[in-house]
């Protein structure tokens, strides 16, 4: 009986081994061929839609990345975190940067579990991610849900333009393989928080964090952070300062996905979502104020609004915006 128990137990480990050896190999093997078919200039209908650039800066910064050469680009790769470094600086100067220790974890919390839950678990890419993302959309029958890490969205923040081809997605991955190969996943959400758009002029979580609430990354409350983390999906619209109201309909999400992932509590929830956010130029309304009605922190549902991103100066879809007024509930 133990020989048969041991046999057993031996193969259920050397095919746990091997599966997994086996998927690593599969991974690699994409990744490989993916980076064939970009070095090789394969590069078909290279005619994607490409969105509408929300700020002087982001013009200049497409621009510069469409007139780099093939060969610039692969220089890249061997130098790269020189060329993480220029982009940032380009981006946001390094005196207006902050490290990892000077940001609230709050912050850093609201920010994975609304646009990457399982951040901390998974590599450059979320196959099931990906895999839930395009279930998600395929089922609501438009997009609701990205399958972007926030690995990717640096990578595309720093040195993409945002055309929607196949050469671009390529390269993407290609990056953000080589970011987490050169970063910890710790030093890549501290880059990714100073170089995120929040609106308002505002680059990085150092100009956001001053310009909104006059205050340091570092002391952001619970409250503050929600509405920080629920920004980058869609920054002018999200903008506490021009429509207070949807802001507050947004940090609502991100408190119910906080909610639902346990990290914090209903009753933490329930405090942020009321607390005095300390806007700096807060444009509500008391009438606007006061529709901000009691919320019920359910924690029923598994949906959830990871990936969001997409540096878009417009609405988002309904989808990512309705909600039951009186109950935290989300419909992403």
């Amino acid at each position: 009986m133990n020989v048969c128990k041991n046999t057993r137990l031996f193969f259920h480990l050397w095919y746990d081994r091997a599966m997994k050896l086996l998927f690593k190999l599969f991974i690699t093997l994409i990744v490989l061929g993916l980076g064939l078919y970009w070095f090789a200039g394969y590069t078909p209908n290279e005619t994607g839609s490409q969105r509408s650039p929300y700020t002087t800066r982001e013009q200049t910064l497409e621009s510069t990345e469409d007139q780099l050469s093939r060969t610039e680009r692969i220089n890249r790769l061997f130098h790269f975190k020189e060329a993480v470094e220029k982009a940032l600086n380009q981006r946001v100067p390094s005196n207006q940067r902050v490290k990892g220790d000077e940001i609230s974890q709050n912050l850093k919390d609201a920010l994975v579990a609304t646009e990457d839950k399982r951040y901390y678990e998974h590599g450059a890419i979320d196959v099931f991610g990906i895999g839930r993302a395009f279930y998600t959309n395929l089922t609501a029958g438009h997009t609701v849900e990205g399958g972007s890490t926030i690995t990717q969205q640096l990578v595309k923040n720093l040195f993409l333009s945002s055309k929607r081809i196949m050469s671009r997605k390529v390269e993407e991955v290609i990056l953000a393989y080589l970011m987490e190969l050169y970063y910890t996943k710790d030093e890549i959400l501290t880059m990714y928080l100073n170089t995120i758009y929040y609106g308002n002029n505002y680059y990085g979580i150092e100009q956001a964090s001053k310009g909104y609430f006059n205050t340091t990354p570092a002391k952001l409350t619970l409250g503050q952070a929600a509405l920080m983390a629920g920004m980058p999906q869609a920054p002018s619209y999200y903008n506490p300062i021009t429509n207070f109201k949807a802001a507050k309909e947004r940090q609502r999400t991100v408190l119910t996905l906080m909610t639902q992932q346990g990290i914090i509590s209903n009753r933490e929830a329930d405090k942020a979502y009321y607390a005095n956010l300390n806007l700096q130029k807060n444009a509500a309304t008391d009438d606007e104020l006061k529709e901000t009605t009691t919320p019920n922190h359910s924690n029923t549902g598994d949906s959830d609004s990871s990936n969001s991103q997409n540096n878009s100066d417009t609405r988002p879809s309904k989808s990512s915006t309705s909600q039951s007024p009186n109950k935290f509930s989300i419909d992403e």
